[in-house]
């Protein structure tokens, strides 16, 4: 005996899920060829990178433009700067190491391009 066909007529809510799925369907097609379409353009351009902007800017500017003096920390030959803090808009914090003397912190003065304090971390000088 053959199954009985029945037919169902879509009712409106059927209709709105029917329509929702198709929509999501066209939206996963269009998603998935724009996604190949860049994939694809960026192998295709791999060697077209430029420099970035900030390195063109600063490479031309001349030296003769620069109006503050340039800061000197006057520490002795062999110091090594080990990391470099900036604490607020006016101050700098400077860590050092080497040069003979012991491991230090140099708080620096932005404004006026000076040493606020210095703090040494040891008694002995590194060892290098």
């Amino acid at each position: 005996m053959p199954p009985e066909q029945t037919t169902e007529h879509l009712t409106q809510k059927n209709k709105g899920m029917l329509a929702l799925v198709i929509f999501l369907g066209v939206l996963i097609i269009i998603a998935t060829t724009v996604l190949i379409f860049v994939i694809v353009g960026r192998f295709m351009h791999k060697g077209d990178q430029q420099l970035p902007a900030v390195v063109n800017t600063v490479s031309s500017v001349p030296l003769s433009s620069v109006t503050r003096p340039i800061s000197v920390l006057q520490e002795p030959n062999g110091t090594h700067i080990a990391q470099v803090f900036r604490q607020s808009d006016q101050t700098m914090v400077i860590s050092l190491s080497g040069g003979g003397l012991p491991d230090r912190i140099v708080i620096w003065d932005l404004a006026n391009q000076q040493k606020q304090a210095e703090v040494k971390l040891s008694e002995a000088a590194s060892a290098q």
